[in-house]
């Protein structure tokens, strides 16, 4: 898919992903080709829920085919909120990502403690969408 403007393409070490003081680092030693989309205000302009931004990491440089996929909000405290939009990303890139292992990951201003709320959350993610929720505070890496 064509992403235009708001898509770069990378091999580096360390890429990032930060809005308002939160921050989501992906750490790639071994230098795979990592497509970063900025999706809300760019990708998507439109009123309906959309997550900050996408990744997709992909499998050989040459075939340009996606192993895996990470969707990142970043936000406030409204977990809710943001495991909605992380939900409204995935529904819209569907038919794209379809039979690739997806991550999510919400970065937040503060985090409830591990509580029910969230757990759930992690386990209604996994059940209905296949991918793994990951809720931080502030900053989170992942390692690819």
């Amino acid at each position: 898919m064509d992403y235009g403007n708001c898509a770069t393409q990378t091999t580096n070490k360390l890429i990032t992903a930060n809005e308002n003081n939160r921050k989501l680092t992906i750490k790639n030693p071994s230098g795979k080709v990592v497509r970063k989309i900025k999706v809300d205000g760019c990708l998507i302009v439109d009123s309906s829920k959309r997550c900050d931004y996408m990744f997709e990491i992909i499998d050989n440089a040459a075939s340009d085919k996606i192993c895996s996929v990470i969707y990142v909000e970043l936000k406030g405290r409204h977990i809710q909120e943001a495991y909605d939009q992380l939900v409204a990303t995935i529904d819209r890139f569907i038919d794209d990502h379809r039979g690739i292992k997806k991550g999510c990951h919400i970065v937040a201003s503060r985090v409830p403690r591990t509580g029910p709320e969230v757990q759930q959350l992690k386990i209604e993610m996994l059940r209905k969408k296949q991918a793994q929720l990951t809720v931080s505070t502030i900053q989170a890496f992942v390692t690819i």
